[in-house]
């Protein structure tokens, strides 16, 4: 008995380590278990029956996440479309004010006179230049007659070069003392046309109020600098005060013709724009008188179907005294000016007009009052047709 009590107890004893080996391998086991989850962002504790009831809840939530995700990016997808849209409309825009920028309005120019003209055109314009520098750092190096006879010879000279003849009517209006004058804006060969029909020996030398932007101009700049022009800025109102106080001035103290456009832009057609209603308040301030002045066909100038000659007319109609326009307001003013250009327009613009700017430029004061007579014409030459009769007649 005790022989066989000894040998099962070793017996026994195998036993119980076999299975003890078994849980030894089998915990590392479950500890590489419990290690995955681990990494699932759950915990090592867990057991297999409350996974399977946290998946239900995990899915509700990326249900929801997945949703929220959704709606965010049709938000987004909307901010897209809108900024695409604005960025379209702001290209659009920046576009447009480039073709804006580029197509400047370019001076036609006829090649076969610019052949033997080229030069005396790029010494007038180096002049220019100069003159309007020594100007700047001495003032009245230069007279004011010398300037004005210089800017009226460059002004032929362009007529000239780009086959343009200016034809008035009515010259006699524009009055030989401090005036004003009112002109419809066609494109911006309007001043040069003014410019050559002005005779100093008829009417006072000019003055324009111009848009600022013409000063930084390089070719115009250094012409307006000769000339007495105030510059304006049409999207300040304090400076048309300014500007106004200064044409005030001029035209009380130095007796200039001053020309106000009185549309504020160019039209580039031959209508007639609106008028500004405050645009000819310097003539009640100076207490002086308005001409009423239309322009026709310079904006043919400019124009892409441009004619090779082009013929401009300018129609000076009856001065608006002081008397008459003080009591008015400014606003009554600037209709009644441009119900007498729309007139004048609709009768001068297809009747023939005789008065060229070379004509009315050999007009001195000694032979005014013969013009004045002769009814602003020409004298027509005698058209009797000779007789076969004539050729055999004997002089005695």
């Amino acid at each position: 008995m005790t022989k066989e009590k000894e040998v099962k107890k070793p017996v026994a004893k195998k036993t119980e380590t076999k299975p003890a080996t078994k849980k030894e391998v089998k915990k590392p086991v479950a500890k590489k278990t419990e290690t995955k989850p681990a990494t699932k962002k759950a915990a090592a504790t867990k057991t297999p029956a409350k996974k399977t009831e946290t998946k239900p809840a995990t899915k509700k939530a990326t249900k929801k996440v997945v949703e929220a995700k959704v709606e965010e990016v049709k938000v987004e997808e909307v901010k897209v479309v809108e900024t695409t849209e604005v960025t379209n409309v702001s290209s659009a825009k920046t576009t447009k004010s480039k073709t804006k920028k580029k197509k400047k309005e370019k001076l036609k120019l006829n090649f076969w006179k610019m052949t033997y003209m080229w030069l005396p055109m790029w010494n007038m314009m180096r002049k220019a230049k100069k003159i309007s520098k020594k100007n700047l750092k001495s003032p009245g190096y230069f007279s004011e007659e010398y300037c004005y006879n210089f800017v009226k010879k460059a002004a032929k000279r362009i007529l000239y070069v780009s086959d343009i003849t200016v034809k008035c009517e009515g010259i006699e209006n524009w009055l030989d003392r401090g005036v004003i004058l009112a002109p419809n804006h066609q494109s911006n060969f309007d001043p040069v046309a003014l410019v050559a029909l002005n005779n100093f020996y008829l009417q006072q030398p000019l003055a324009f109020i111009a848009k600022k932007e013409l000063w930084e101009d390089k070719k115009f700049g250094r012409f307006v600098r000769l000339m007495d022009c105030i510059p304006l800025d049409r999207k300040n109102p304090r400076s048309a005060l300014e500007a106004f106080k200064e044409g005030k001035q001029l035209v009380v103290d130095f007796r200039r013709s001053l020309a106000i456009f009185p549309e504020g832009t160019r039209s580039h057609s031959q209508q007639v724009g609106e008028f500004q209603p405050a645009a000819l308040k310097v003539a009640q301030m100076a207490n002086a008188p308005v001409v009423p002045v239309t322009i026709i066909n310079s904006y043919q100038v400019f124009s892409k179907d441009r004619p090779k000659h082009i013929e401009i007319k300018v129609v000076f109609g009856k001065p608006i005294m002081p008397l008459k326009h003080i009591s008015l307001k400014t606003e009554d003013l600037t209709k009644n000016t441009r119900k007498v250009i729309i007139e004048n327009m609709e009768k001068w613009v297809d009747k023939e007009i005789l008065l060229d700017h070379k004509t009315i430029n050999k007009i001195n004061l000694k032979n005014r009052e013969d013009f004045q007579k002769a009814g602003n014409s020409k004298p027509k030459k005698s058209k009797e047709k000779k007789k076969l009769k004539d050729i055999f007649k004997v002089v005695d």
